[in-house]
């Protein structure tokens, strides 16, 4: 009998440390998908801004073969990327 007592401890033991390490797991698996969610939109946005930084070194390459290195192309060129990062900053502040 008293060995029937014991393994009725054991098995209740056992189940409730099966539930807290399957609720500490769900919660840490709720928290990797959030910073996963937040990475895609990072990568997203890296990429957008990439897209546009060769866009705008493609104008500069173009203009420079077309009128040769004239210092306003490069001004130009600073004068966009500035202006760019300021709209949209202000678009998300």
């Amino acid at each position: 009998m008293d060995t029937l007592i014991h393994a009725d401890i054991f098995f209740f033991v056992t189940t409730i440390a099966v539930v807290i390490v399957g609720a500490v797991l769900a919660v840490a698996l709720i928290c990797l998908v959030k910073i996963l969610s937040d990475i895609k939109k990072i990568t997203k946005q890296v990429h957008e801004e990439t897209t546009l930084f060769r866009e705008d070194l493609h104008d500069l390459r173009t203009q420079v073969r077309h009128d040769g290195f004239r210092l306003q192309h490069f001004i130009d060129f600073v004068t966009r990327l500035v202006h760019r990062k300021k709209t949209s900053r202000s678009k998300k502040g």
